[in-house]
């Protein structure tokens, strides 16, 4: 009795879910579908092989968040109506688990990038670390105030947890201080670089990106500076100087 209740509620979901989204031409989804006690089934059976439609969806949710975000949009981005990204989620709320759960590895890219840049040539070497970072860390922002404003009204702990342990040596953020003091060095050794303390510019450097998601994803700066013109500005300052000693009285 209960797996059929399980079933009905299940198929209810996911024939509303249809209707809000895709009213025009739906497709009738089938109701059987049972899940384990625990509900880890609904997320293992999106996890498996169904990796752009996570990626969509994790995207989607950090953009507009949870209630933002309809299965029609999610399905929009991969070319599924929202009757077929039922087919692979048994509900919007699995989808939302199992897209929050994966992306690992995401950050291997951008420390791969460390290996191809130029100590000869720091400015240009900065500005690629600069266009490759925003992103990802405005990404995983909007991706972690999704998972936490969904757990407060859930109800669950609403705590923003990072998607890392900070105090491991692992975690990106100190991967990625690591790896920029260690190409700083570099260029200070090939003389492109004169500042004494490479840790505390890299700091700094990972300070101005970090600063500029959040005035804008979270602050709302209006109106917006594109990210070109602000690593521009960055650079300029750090090749150039902009500021002087001024004049004496």
């Amino acid at each position: 009795r209960h797996a059929d209740q399980r079933e009905a509620a299940v198929g209810e979901e996911r024939r509303h879910a249809v209707e809000r989204d895709d009213p025009v031409g739906a497709v009738p989804v089938p109701d059987a579908v049972v899940e384990p006690e625990d509900g880890a089934g609904e997320q293992a059976r999106v996890a498996l092989g169904d990796e752009p439609l996570l990626h969509a969806a994790r995207e989607a949710f950090a953009a507009r968040g949870y209630d933002g975000t309809t299965l029609a949009a999610i399905g929009a981005r991969v070319g599924l109506s929202a009757a077929a990204v039922l087919r692979h989620a048994p509900t919007k709320e699995a989808l939302f688990e199992a897209a929050m759960a994966s992306g690992r590895g995401e950050a291997e890219p951008l420390v791969a990038l460390f290996s191809e840049l130029d100590p000869s040539a720091p400015a240009r070497s900065l500005r690629r670390l600069a266009e490759s970072w925003v992103p990802f860390f405005e990404a995983k922002l909007g991706e972690n105030i999704t998972r936490w404003q969904r757990g407060a009204t859930g109800r669950k702990a609403s705590v923003l947890r990072l998607p890392f342990d900070p105090r491991s040596g692992e975690a990106p953020p100190r991967r990625f201080l690591n790896l920029l003091e260690k190409f700083l060095i570099r260029a200070r050794e090939a003389g492109t670089f004169r500042a004494d303390d490479a840790r505390a510019a890299a700091l700094a450097f990972m300070g101005s990106m970090q600063a500029y998601v959040f005035l804008h994803r979270i602050v709302g700066l209006q109106p917006a500076i594109p990210l070109s013109r602000y690593v521009d500005t960055v650079i300029a300052i750090w090749t150039e100087g902009a500021l002087t000693r001024g004049r004496k009285r």
